[in-house]
């Protein structure tokens, strides 16, 4: 068996053109690796412009081309499930948009008229259960 390591150490030594045509020759016979095999013969001689994982490919000629993000949503999981986290923003926006609404309600001139009209109908309703009491004699 041939030691990975040792063979990684040479292929790191060699210039682009020797390992392309390594990389080629290995991929000659292998079906598994027909998709490498092409990688490495084509482009004309063209170099491939590396990418870096900011997801931006320098110098291909197009100004900010970038690779697409994956589909996947950053407050759900691969398969759907929303994360922890995200239901948590979830609860504490809705709590503060509703807590901010209350409290609204209560500065604005029609709620504080609503929490006028139920306090004199509170009072008006003691007063008329006050009166009925004596009524009665008690």
């Amino acid at each position: 068996m041939v030691d990975v390591n040792e063979v990684v150490t040479a292929a790191s030594q060699l210039n682009d053109a020797e390992f392309l045509e390594v990389v080629r020759r290995v991929a000659a016979d292998r079906p598994g690796l027909a998709s490498l095999r092409a990688a490495a013969s084509g482009g004309g001689g063209v170099p491939t412009p590396p990418i870096d994982f900011a997801g931006t490919v320098p110098d291909a000629g197009v100004p900010n081309a970038s690779i697409p993000s994956p589909s996947v949503e950053p407050d759900y999981t691969a398969a759907g499930v929303p994360t922890f986290g995200s239901v948590r923003d979830k609860i504490e926006h809705r709590v503060g948009s509703a807590s901010g609404t209350e409290e609204l309600d209560h500065e604005s001139a029609s709620g504080r008229s609503v929490e006028e009209q139920w306090a004199a109908r509170e009072k008006a309703g003691k007063a008329r259960l006050d009166e009925i009491r004596r009524s009665l004699g008690k």
